[in-house]
C-alpha cells in the first residue's frame, strides 16, 4: 500500500505565512534592541511553518471540517515555533533576560493577535494580565505542554474575556 503525500504549498500560504512570521519575529527583534545578537534560522522557521500546517491538515481530515477555529490557529502556530526554536543566540554577551528568546517572542507576537481578536486595546494591562504572561513564559521555559493544552490556554483566556464583559455565547 502506497501513501500519499499532499502538496501542503498548493493548498496552505506556506511562503505567505513564513514571510509574515519573519517580519513579526525581525520586528519584536528590533523591539527588544538585540536585532544584531541573534540569528533567525530560517531553516528551522520554515519547518516550524511546515509542521504547523501539516498537524493542520491531519486535524481537518480526522475531524472532517473545512477550517479550525481560531484557538487551534494559535496554539498549534505557538507549538511548532517553540519546537522549533528557530532564533539562535549567536552573541554569549547577550543580557540574559534573552536567553529563552523564542518564548519572549512567540508571547510578544501571539498575546497582540489574541487582543485583536477579541477587540481590546492592548494598554489595558493590569497586574492579573502581568501575572498571566509570567505564568505563560514560565510554563514555556520549564514546562511542558502540547498543542491541545495550549489550545486550552487560549480558549481559557478568550473565555474569560468574555465573561468579564458578559457577552452571550454563541448559538
Amino acid at each position: 500500500m502506497g501513501t500519499e503525500t499532499k502538496d501542503l504549498g498548493n493548498i496552505y500560504p506556506i511562503e505567505e505565512r513564513f514571510s509574515n512570521l519573519l517580519e513579526q519575529i525581525q520586528e519584536v527583534l528590533v523591539k527588544m534592541g538585540i536585532i544584531d545578537q541573534v540569528l533567525i534560522d530560517t531553516d528551522l522557521l520554515g519547518r516550524a511553518v511546515v509542521d504547523y500546517f501539516e498537524d493542520i491538515d491531519r486535524l481537518k481530515d480526522f475531524e472532517n471540517i473545512p477550517r479550525v477555529n481560531v484557538d487551534k490557529i494559535y496554539s498549534y502556530g505557538a507549538f511548532w515555533f517553540l519546537r522549533r526554536h528557530p532564533i539562535q543566540i549567536i552573541d554569549k554577551t547577550i543580557d540574559d533576560r534573552f536567553w529563552y528568546i523564542n518564548e519572549k517572542v512567540c508571547i510578544a507576537i501571539m498575546i497582540p493577535k489574541m487582543f485583536a481578536e477579541m477587540g481590546i486595546d492592548l494598554k489595558a494591562e493590569n497586574q492579573r494580565f502581568k501575572d498571566f504572561l509570567e505564568l505563560m513564559y514560565y510554563n514555556f521555559k520549564y514546562r511542558l505542554y502540547t498543542q491541545q493544552s495550549l489550545e486550552l490556554m487560549i480558549e481559557s483566556f478568550f473565555c474569560g474575556y468574555s465573561v468579564k464583559v458578559g457577552e452571550e455565547a454563541d448559538e
